[in-house]
């Protein structure tokens, strides 16, 4: 009986077929696995909305993106207020290290972005509003002045739900659904660094007014600590918690200079 073997060029042929094939899924693959991560992202935002509503439920307040007082390794800001509202331990951490693990853990990390690692300790996923701008050009109220000073549009302020403009400036009162609450935080302009507050578009992303850092924020760097780690970092997409509560993404240059959306 005559035996069927493979010759050499057949067995060729079936391997080049099957990393064609490989080469044709694994874009799809990938995409998929991006389009989780920015839906993992996503609910983590509304987890955070949560937490932030039942806060202001026992606080009357939302709570403060910066306290009066930050405390050692900054844990009186706005992450460390909210973790036990997200299942997480908000006790004092013992170092830079273990702080920055834990501002980015849980709901609190984008899965998107890299490990916290030296040297970038005080990054975060999320960064909130500190409500300057809108206090002082809008007149945002309920707001009650946290850090700063009185006038002074960049400083913190917490607000309460329900808060809302009540002057038009210039021509525009911004509605709660076009304020970011909470918001994928990018990079000052050059830096790559982050913080717990924003106060303008500048710190969103808004290219017009970090125009050297454009090709940053659009993400063409190697993804790690670059500063696509604090900008557009789901397919040039963004998400922001936005003020009355529903969670919607925005690309390059959808928010105004104020950092509220167009």
């Amino acid at each position: 009986m005559k035996k069927n073997i493979f010759t050499l060029i057949e067995l060729l042929v079936v391997i080049a077929i099957i990393a064609i094939l490989a080469s044709m899924l694994l874009p799809s693959l990938n995409q998929a696995r991006q389009a989780a991560r920015k839906t993992s992202c996503t609910n983590n935002m509304k987890q955070i909305g949560t937490a932030l509503m039942m806060y202001s439920g026992d606080y009357e307040y939302f709570p403060p993106a910066k306290s009066s007082e930050m405390g050692n390794f900054n844990s009186r800001g706005w992450h460390w207020l909210t973790m036990p509202y997200l299942g997480l331990d908000n006790s004092q951490p013992s170092g830079w290290e273990e702080a920055a693990k834990r501002r980015e853990k849980g709901a609190l990390r984008c899965p998107e972005i890299a490990p916290p690692q030296p040297g970038l300790l005080d990054r975060v996923s999320y960064s909130m509003y500190g409500f300057g701008p809108l206090v002082v050009w809008f007149g945002f109220t309920p707001a009650k002045l946290e850090r700063g000073t009185a006038g002074n549009s960049t400083s913190i302020f917490a607000t309460k739900p329900g808060a809302r403009t009540t002057k038009a400036e210039p021509g525009c009162a911004p509605l709660t659904s076009t304020i970011p609450f909470v918001a994928e935080r990018t990079l000052d302009e050059g830096t790559d660094a982050a913080d717990l507050a924003f106060q303008d578009g500048n710190q969103l992303g808004y290219s017009s007014t970090a125009s050297k850092s454009v090709v940053l924020i659009r993400g063409e760097t190697p993804k790690g600590y670059s500063r696509f780690d604090f900008a557009y970092r789901h397919k040039g997409r963004k998400n922001i918690l936005w003020f009355d509560g529903h969670v919607a993404d925005v690309g390059l240059d959808q928010l105004h200079s104020t950092g509220v959306k167009l």
